[in-house]
């Protein structure tokens, strides 16, 4: 016990000593720390944006609904970019097609998606307009906050009704209630019988700034650009009954769609087939990849403010001599003195990384407000950040304190 309290005092005195020799050259001190201080500041930063993007992308997949296959009529692979005639024909009979052929499908959602032009009495919105019917909702996890969403009959009768994102709501009708007003949507009146569910933004896609109108409708009144058939689709999103299914299911489809449109063995599907899991893991892949050339990238400053410790405490070690050497003369132990530096060393490192991670923080909240974000800073990055300021200054006064513990008392003293 009293030797484990004496190793606790013994390193209590270096730390004392260390903060005394730290203030006696302050101004030295504190340029020195600017190294690691910018190196964990970066680090920290480039984590933090990793991070922000990572979970952007999580909810901006959830956004689309969870176990679901989105099927697209182009070619699944290939080199080079696809040639018309290697697009597919996607229809609302596929759609019906893979609802009741392919095992664990719960609904489908056939869609069309054009670009359309708003107006308002003295206010206007160009918006992304999506053709749907009622089984978008189901899938997509989209519903309407106010009134109501697309119904059969809507599809059926071609009705004119749309249901308007808030982003959408807030162009047209600012804090109005949107719900029972009318709006033109490319010079056709529309009445509004809905306002969806706020989903937020995410990697600067703001995903209110939608609307949504039966499928028949867009079709008949609003597509700007012709289609090969009278029931083609842009895209279906096929919802599963579970994780399972939708492995399963995916295979099944692409098979499917294969013998549907008699596409010969050894030749390009002209359909692709994605789910919500591979784009999570896909998007997962390269936000990492992303976090990791930011985080090496920033690793060259905590690398230059290591050489940076070294090189002070060098000539720390140079000015000090005749201590080091009344040290030893007074029986300091070679262990003391190799001590002494290595632990004023990791205290500027320390110090220096707390101010970075401060900063950091800071940086981290005001472009979460200002880019609107997320740039979350972990509790476990914190702390990582200021161990391995330690490290980092144990590792780089290694060698100055090694320098130090093996001169000679004699010659130490001798020393000017």
């Amino acid at each position: 016990m009293s030797k484990l309290l004496n190793s606790i005092a013994g390193w209590g005195v270096n730390i004392a000593i260390a903060m005394t020799a730290l203030r006696t050259n302050l101004m030295r001190s504190i340029l020195t720390t600017l190294g690691v201080m910018i190196g964990v500041f970066s680090v920290i930063l480039a984590v933090a944006v990793g991070n922000g993007a990572q979970v952007s992308v999580t909810q901006q997949i959830a956004t689309l609904g969870s176990n679901m296959a989105i099927v697209v009529p182009q070619p699944d692979s290939g080199s080079g970019p696809p040639r018309s005639t290697d697009r597919g024909r996607l229809t609302e009979r596929d759609g019906r097609a893979i609802l009741r052929q392919v095992s664990g499908v719960s609904a489908v959602a056939p869609q069309i998606r054009s670009s359309v032009q708003l107006v308002t009495p003295g206010r206007s919105a160009t918006t992304q307009a999506t053709g749907a019917t009622p089984e978008y909702g189901i899938v997509s996890n989209v519903a309407a906050s106010e009134g109501r969403f697309l119904t059969d009959g809507d599809v059926g009768a071609a009705a004119r009704v749309v249901v308007i994102g808030q982003t959408v709501a807030d162009k047209l009708f600012a804090d109005a209630n949107p719900v029972g007003e009318t709006v033109r949507i490319n010079r056709v009146p529309f009445k509004v019988i809905g306002l969806l569910e706020s989903k937020g933004s995410n990697l600067g896609n703001d995903n209110d700034d939608q609307i949504v109108v039966p499928i028949t409708t867009l079709r008949q009144r609003l597509q700007t650009t012709a289609m090969q058939g009278p029931d083609d689709v842009t895209l279906l999103f096929v919802g599963f009954e579970d994780e399972d299914s939708l492995l399963t299911g995916q295979r099944e489809i692409k098979r499917m769609l294969r013998d549907r449109y008699r596409v010969p063995k050894g030749r390009i599907s002209p359909f692709t087939v994605r789910t919500t899991t591979e784009i999570a893991e896909t998007t997962g892949q390269v936000t990492q990849i992303f976090q990791a050339v930011l985080v090496a990238i920033a690793s060259i400053s905590l690398l230059v403010g290591g050489i940076g410790i070294m090189n002070i405490m060098l000539v720390s070690v140079t000015e000090r001599t005749r201590e080091i050497g009344l040290r030893m003369a007074l029986g300091a132990k070679r262990s003391d003195i190799r001590n002494q530096f290595l632990v004023e060393a990791a205290v500027l490192c320390v110090i220096g990384g707390a101010i970075g991670l401060t900063l950091a923080i800071l940086a981290a909240a005001i472009f979460q407000q200002v880019a609107d974000f997320p740039a979350p800073v972990g509790l476990d990055t914190a702390l990582m950040s200021v161990a391995f300021s330690a490290i980092i200054g144990i590792v780089f006064g290694g060698y100055p304190a090694i320098r130090a513990s093996r001169l000679s008392p004699i010659e130490a003293l001798r020393s000017e």
